[in-house]
């Protein structure tokens, strides 16, 4: 048992040594800054020089870190955004919420149209929408209710042999299928006021 104990130990140093001495060049490893905008594509400027486009990834080693960062984003249709950033303070990792120049205007002349009406071309018609969702609910309700009764009607025409136990039966059936057709349509003229303009 002790050797069983010993060896698992073993593994777990020899596994956790082997993790811990593991190449510190590795890609997942190296430490990179990142920035981007909403809309992306922006043209990034690092003291005045341009790096890239957003995305943009930056590791210490391409950009000279030993006096303060100053960073542009420029977008056609947006304003500038600019901020500084120290050496201690990176890497970094940031997204930024580009303002265009006018509310209403975008990149290529398309505009954004404050819109707050709902999906459908035409207002939904309250009144319908309830009574059919009243009468469907209802209908199911009571088409349960009726095939409950009709079954139970059954289970005591098979247990006495009472004809008027089987002639209920039917009845209640009867009843449970035209409240079940009515639950249908009410499930139709449902979905047809709730999804059709």
């Amino acid at each position: 048992m002790q050797n069983k104990i010993v060896k698992i130990l073993s593994a777990i140093f020899i596994f956790l040594a082997v993790c811990t001495f593991a190449q510190t060049q590795d890609s997942l490893t190296i430490k990179y800054s990142f920035i981007n905008s909403v809309p992306q594509n922006a043209r990034v400027f690092i003291n005045d020089t341009y790096s890239g486009e957003t995305p943009y990834r930056f590791t210490n080693e391409q950009i000279d870190t030993t006096k303060p960062l100053s960073i542009i984003l420029k977008l056609e249709g947006y304003i500038d955004y600019s901020f500084n950033v120290s050496a201690g303070e990176l890497p970094l990792n940031k997204t930024i919420m580009l303002v265009p120049l006018n509310k209403m205007s975008l990149k290529d002349g398309q505009t954004v149209v404050e819109d707050k009406s709902s999906y459908f071309k035409t207002p939904r018609k309250v009144i319908p929408i309830v009574v059919s969702s009243v009468i469907s609910a209802g209908s199911g309700a009571l088409s349960y209710y009726f095939k409950k009764l009709a079954n139970e009607r059954y289970g005591e025409y098979l247990a006495t042999g009472n004809r008027d136990k089987f002639d209920e039966t039917k009845k209640f059936d009867l009843y449970s299928g035209i409240f079940l057709a009515a639950f249908q349509v009410g499930l139709v003229g449902l979905l047809y006021f709730l999804l059709i303009d």
